[in-house]
């Protein structure tokens, strides 16, 4: 009972703070996008393209290509991006003085508060993102008159890439205490460095196709690459979902998972052992 009050409590911050009608305006911009480009000229355009480069494609794949193209990497970098602006104020805003004193003095663990704000973020992104991708799926669909429903499952991947970066976000809002160095730490985190040992990762796969490393700088691709999130791998499986693909690899999967395992745990015990 405690954890829920303190969940309506962060979502009651958040209609305070204007952040619900930040999201409406946002989304608004995205949903006009949506309705002119979703037109059966696009489409058409897409499946040109895709004649000419497949030579057997049809009405059906142009329109999966299209909603594919609506959730690739650049519109998910610029989503998850715009969410965890939003909520990198949540922990800063908690211990400042007089509001955290307050709140340690309610009958709630520190345990607890942490992982109400996991369970509030990751709410507040999987309803935001099932509001704009529910509602972009209806305006294709019935557009094209093509009810792709795997393109609608993007919405449980965007939200676990979400929860991958916040169990971050979480951590070092309890070490900075500061907004903006929140946002810029973790900003940096997601774009460039998760994405250039992504595209790294990526090189050695392909072994000498183009150029090899060596066996050390290898390794230190590697490391880094396992151990920090993996947002770019997880929209790839998000895009083979999608097309109604195989996944390649699980192991972006487990290693979040890991990831966010691990994030938890560090920020309940920072949170636990400070003195506010």
């Amino acid at each position: 009972m405690e954890l829920i009050t303190f969940i309506s409590g962060i979502i009651r911050e958040a209609f305070a703070k204007k952040i619900i009608l930040s999201i409406f305006i946002f989304f608004s911009l995205i949903l006009l996008f949506i309705v002119f480009a979703a037109t059966n000229d696009s489409v058409a355009g897409m499946l040109a393209f895709l004649e000419a480069s497949e030579g057997n494609a049809d009405y059906r794949s142009a329109v999966i290509y299209f909603e594919t193209a609506v959730v690739s990497k650049i519109p998910m970098f610029m989503l998850i991006a715009f969410y965890l602006i939003i909520v990198s104020s949540f922990i800063p805003s908690m211990l400042q003085k007089g509001h955290i004193d307050l709140l340690l003095s309610k009958p709630i663990s520190r345990t607890k508060i942490i992982i109400g704000h996991l369970i509030a973020g990751t709410s507040f992104a999987f309803l935001s993102t099932l509001f704009l991708f529910g509602i972009i799926w209806i305006i294709i669909s019935s557009k094209t008159g093509i009810w792709h429903v795997p393109f609608l499952y993007s919405v449980i991947w965007f939200t676990f890439i979400f929860l991958v970066l916040y169990s971050f976000v979480i951590l070092i809002g309890l070490i900075t205490k500061n907004t903006v160095l929140n946002i810029l730490i973790n900003l940096i985190l997601f774009f460039p460095l998760s994405w250039i040992f992504y595209l790294l990762t990526m090189v050695t796969r392909k072994g000498e196709q183009f150029f090899s490393f060596g066996a050390v700088t290898e390794f230190i691709i590697k490391f880094f690459y396992y151990i920090f999130p993996k947002p770019w791998d997880l929209a790839d499986i998000c895009e083979s979902i999608i097309k109604q693909e195989s996944i390649a690899s699980y192991q972006p999967i487990i290693t979040s998972f890991l990831f966010i395992g691990i994030m938890l745990s560090l920020s309940i015990w920072y949170f636990n052992k400070k003195d506010y």
